[in-house]
């Protein structure tokens, strides 16, 4: 299984059910965030959304800055996740890159996005994880 550099304390994943793809839109069922990261958080609100920065991962596909916008309707907290409804993600080349599968998940690298430098870095890196491979290495 290839490993990547994220401190623990940093890090937040977005699990899901299941995904529809319709007219370039990724539609989530299930989503939710967790891991470490939602511990030391602001409170995630309802109707909102953040851009994922897929770049470093998908450079062998795109032809430039590989983001998407990841945006979702109703939130409600429980134990230790932050379930979303009506969650969907947004990509300018998403039917030219791998599609995400229902096992694989995603984690955000939420390092530079405390309270003091957040407006200065509006993308959070993000990696495509499988749970039975591991980080996807597209350059191999």
């Amino acid at each position: 299984m290839d490993k990547f550099l994220l401190s623990e304390m940093y890090r937040l994943e977005i699990h899901w059910d299941g995904l529809v793809f319709k007219d370039g839109v990724c539609i989530f069922t299930g989503a939710m965030f967790s891991g470490p990261a939602l511990s030391s958080a602001n409170k995630i609100e309802s109707n909102d959304s953040i851009v994922l920065d897929f770049y470093s991962q998908y450079i062998k596909f795109v032809s430039g800055v590989y983001v998407g916008k990841f945006s979702w309707g109703e939130v409600k907290y429980k134990d230790e996740n932050v379930l979303l409804e009506n969650a969907i993600l947004t990509q300018a080349e998403l039917n030219s890159t791998p599609k995400l599968k229902n096992d694989d998940y995603l984690v955000i690298d939420t390092l530079n996005h405390e309270e003091i430098v957040h407006a200065y870095n509006p993308m959070y890196k993000t990696f495509v994880v499988n749970k039975e491979s591991g980080y996807y290495n597209f350059n191999k």
